[in-house]
């Protein structure tokens, strides 16, 4: 109730009772205390009416602590009986549902997937197929307005769906994994990041930067190649440990021909190492020939101009074509740039014509290059 309505609730109430008095106390011929009680009912029925009139609005507020969900998803899949893991799931699942630390803070929510997601009943672990994606995507989407991390039991092994380490980056909720199985770690290496340019230009050399990860404690050496298709375009070897447990390899290459160009990197891989996805990755590049078309416009022939045009084709991104005035004046639209040698009185159509393309296209350039026969 805003502070207008109060005031007018106040003066309604003042209203009231003044009229009453003034009806049943002021030169009233009552003589009795049926007189008060009278006042009485009549300025209730006045603010009665009035407050009526007045219409107001009563809000009120119930505020509770709602708890946050804690997601216990387990694998309900063969493969964890296949690992002789069942009772420890078991037994994690029921050291969370019971911890009243736990019970006190979060809504416990207990489900259980294989090729789908159930609410946990019992665990069997006789599902023939494990869709972590499908789990993680669904819980994602269904407690997406929620506070509800998520406590992951799995061996990590998914046979069907889509590649759950892609679909986890769009789950906006935090994940804990439980791992159930081997906890042996093996040593791994890894191609963290690849930076390279979505362009380049035909003959130029691009730059490629490759930041390489090792996680293991032995020294090791391995080989880091650069592959265009089957060819072999850049090796180089390295040496990491424990102390040096990452390189930042950096190269360059060179684009030859036009189109798109597809490249695959590769890392050796360790002897026993088990994880050799992370060990390749591609990258694409496409190779533009954008070259700056240039006019030498002359009147007469001179040796500079096979000079000046030797040295600025030197550039492979450059063309040039040695013209006549009359000549470029229906091809001007075809040149980024226009040296004009030597003008004389022959070049002022030309001239004329270049003020009105630098009046429409404001990257339009000119160069005059004038001096003594």
């Amino acid at each position: 109730m805003n502070k207008l309505t109060i005031i007018y609730i106040t003066i309604a109430a003042i209203t009231a009772l003044l009229l009453a008095l003034f009806q049943y106390l002021y030169k009233s011929k009552l003589k009795s205390n049926l007189k008060y009680v009278l006042t009485a009912l009549r300025a209730i029925s006045i603010f009665g009416i009035l407050l009526l009139l007045i219409n107001p609005k009563f809000e009120s507020f119930t505020y509770f602590d709602e708890k946050p969900t804690l997601v216990v998803a387990v694998d309900n899949s063969e493969s964890i009986s296949y690992l002789k893991q069942e009772e420890k799931a078991r037994d994690v699942v029921d050291a969370l549902n019971n911890n009243s630390e736990l019970k006190e803070r979060f809504d416990i929510q207990p489900y259980s997937f294989g090729k789908s997601v159930n609410v946990l009943d019992t665990l069997n672990f006789k599902e023939r197929q494990s869709n972590l994606a499908l789990a993680l995507k669904q819980f994602g989407e269904v407690y997406a307005n929620q506070t509800a991390p998520i406590v992951l039991l799995s061996d990590g092994n998914q046979t069907y769906g889509s590649d759950y380490s892609y679909i986890v980056k769009g789950v906006k909720q935090p994940i804990y994994p439980i791992i159930l199985g081997d906890s042996t770690v093996y040593s791994d290496l890894s191609i963290k990041q690849l930076n390279v340019n979505r362009y380049v230009y035909l003959k130029n050399k691009f730059p490629v930067e490759i930041i390489v990860n090792y996680n293991g404690n032995e020294s090791i050496n391995t080989e880091l190649k650069i592959w265009s298709g089957n060819a072999l375009v850049y090796r180089k070897a390295i040496q990491l440990d424990a102390s040096k447990s990452s390189e930042v390899v950096s190269t360059s290459l060179m684009a030859n021909s036009v189109g798109v160009k597809t490249y695959r990197v590769e890392l050796v891989a360790l002897e026993n190492e088990k994880n050799k996805v992370n060990n390749t990755k591609n990258f694409g590049v496409e190779v533009i020939d954008q070259k700056t078309n240039i006019a030498l416009v002359y009147d007469r022939l001179h040796p500079d101009l096979g000079a000046l045009k030797k040295a600025i084709e030197s550039n492979e991104q450059r063309s040039v074509s040695i013209i006549k005035p009359k000549d470029v004046i229906t091809k001007i639209n075809d040149f980024q740039l226009v040296i004009l040698y030597q003008p004389n009185n022959d070049f002022n159509s030309l001239l004329k014509e270049i003020k009105e393309q630098k009046l429409i296209h404001s990257s339009f350039q000119v160069l005059q290059l004038i001096g003594i026969y």
